[in-house]
């Protein structure tokens, strides 16, 4: 993966509708053939009118995730969803080479796990706050362990960093690092009666989620 700076935001919550996900956000779906009900992934890398825009698709096992190339304000959008059931929210930048996952139950945080390079150099990268589930804290425990024994440094794979994607994949079946689901579709939203016209544009993936 390159060094552009991005941040992937997701939010999937269990049992929410696309309706009730649009009225809470107060957005619509964005009504165009290219960019609503599509196959696959959205093409963040050569197209930058995807950036600054949030998508929605389902998951398997009636999981709703919602996602972008996002800032904080609109992550911050994203998570008021996680009151309507459980949760999991995800970010990644390679602004700082950060990664982390959280938990929530009821509306509240339960959990999370969160890997820092730049802020904490040396010391202990993958930070972990409450307490996981056995088999989720098994795939930490597997992260830290494969990260000892240099595990994925011969192909430039940084396992720690993955180890917040691994998570959500094994909650809501959905992983930055990976193809989406097979059979996942996505549709891009817009502010109710369209977007104000951007006066920036930040800079495109150079490669999406570790994808080659």
């Amino acid at each position: 993966m390159g060094d552009v700076n991005y941040m992937l935001v997701w939010v999937a919550v269990r049992g929410l509708s696309p309706d009730k996900a649009l009225a809470a956000l107060e957005m619509e779906f964005l009504e165009s053939a290219e960019a609503h009900d599509v196959p696959g992934w959205p093409d963040f890398l050569n197209r930058g009118d995807f950036h600054d825009h949030i998508f929605m698709g389902d998951l398997p096992e009636g999981w709703l995730l919602l996602f972008g190339n996002l800032d904080e304000e609109q992550k911050d959008l994203l998570l008021q969803l996680a009151r309507f059931g459980p949760a999991f929210a995800g970010d990644i930048s390679r602004i700082g080479s950060h990664a982390e996952g959280r938990a929530y139950k009821d509306g509240k945080e339960a959990w999370s796990v969160e890997y820092d390079l730049e802020s904490r150099g040396g010391g202990e990268l993958l930070r972990v706050e409450g307490e996981l589930p056995a088999s989720l804290a098994a795939i930490v425990a597997e992260a830290h362990a494969a990260e000892a024994e240099g595990r994925g440094s011969d192909i430039g794979v940084d396992v720690l960093f993955e180890a917040p994607g691994k998570l959500s994949k094994a909650i809501c079946g959905f992983s930055p690092h990976e193809d989406p689901p097979e059979g996942f579709r996505w549709s891009m939203l817009q502010r109710i009666g369209g977007e104000p016209e951007p006066t920036e544009r930040r800079g495109f993936f150079a490669r999406l989620f570790g994808r080659g």
